[in-house]
C-alpha cells in the first residue's frame, strides 16, 4: 500500500486514542462510573472516525494539489439547497446522500448515554454539527488555497438530518426498553444495567 508522506490523515488515530487514554484518566478520577466511560469512549472513537472522514486527508502538495491549484477557489462550493449539478442525481449521488446522513445518525444516539438530550438541544445540535463540518471544511479550503473538499449546503442539510434521525431512534428504543426491561425496583441490576436505567429515564 502507497503511503502519503504528506497525507496528514495517518497521525490523526493515534494521538486521538493517546488523547482518549488522558481524558479516561481524569474522568476516572473524577469518579466516573465504569459504563459511563465505556460509552464515552466508544463515542471518542465515533469522533475520530467522522473527522478522518470529512477533514482527512489534508494534501500539502503533489500532482492533486497542483491541478486543484488551478481550479477556481470556490469552485466547489454549492449554496443553493436540493441543487445536484446540472446534471441530476446519479447512483454515485443517492449513495453520497445516504453517506451524509449516517455519518451523524451515532451523533444524535449516541449523545444521549453522556447526558441528558432534551428535543430542543438536539435541533441547535443538528444544525451545528452540519454547519460546523461544511464551515471548517470552507476554511481548511481558503488555508490550503484550492478546493480540497466539496462545500455544499445540502451537506449541511443531510448532516443536521442524520443526527434528528439518531436522537429519534433513541427515544424509540428508550421507549421499548421502558415498556420490555423489569424496572430496578423488580430484580437485582448490575452497574450496567442501572445506568441503562438512569440513561432511559431522563
Amino acid at each position: 500500500m502507497q503511503i502519503v508522506v504528506n497525507d496528514l490523515g495517518i497521525p490523526i488515530w493515534p494521538a486521538g486514542i493517546l488523547l482518549l487514554g488522558g481524558v479516561l484518566t481524569v474522568l476516572w478520577r473524577r469518579k466516573h462510573s465504569l459504563p459511563y466511560l465505556i460509552f464515552f469512549s466508544i463515542f471518542w472513537v465515533y469522533i475520530l472516525f467522522g473527522l478522518d472522514k470529512t477533514f482527512f486527508p489534508l494534501q500539502l502538495n503533489g500532482n492533486f494539489v497542483d491541478v486543484m491549484r488551478q481550479a477556481p477557489l470556490f469552485s466547489q462550493v454549492n449554496l443553493v439547497p436540493f441543487y445536484f449539478s446540472k446534471y441530476g442525481l446519479s447512483l454515485s449521488g443517492y449513495i453520497v446522500i445516504l453517506d451524509n446522513i449516517l455519518l451523524t445518525v451515532p451523533c444524535g444516539f449516541g449523545l444521549n448515554f453522556l447526558r441528558q438530550l432534551r428535543l430542543k438541544e438536539a435541533l441547535w445540535l443538528s444544525m451545528g454539527v452540519g454547519l460546523g463540518i461544511e464551515a471548517m471544511q470552507f476554511v481548511i479550503t481558503l488555508i490550503l488555497r484550492y478546493p480540497y473538499r466539496v462545500v455544499d449546503i445540502n451537506d449541511v442539510i443531510l448532516n443536521a438530518l442524520g443526527v434528528l434521525i439518531g436522537y429519534a431512534l433513541f427515544r424509540i428504543l428508550a421507549w421499548l426498553y421502558l415498556s420490555v426491561v423489569p424496572q430496578r425496583s423488580e430484580r437485582k441490576r448490575g452497574q450496567l444495567w442501572a445506568y441503562l436505567d438512569d440513561v432511559v429515564n431522563r
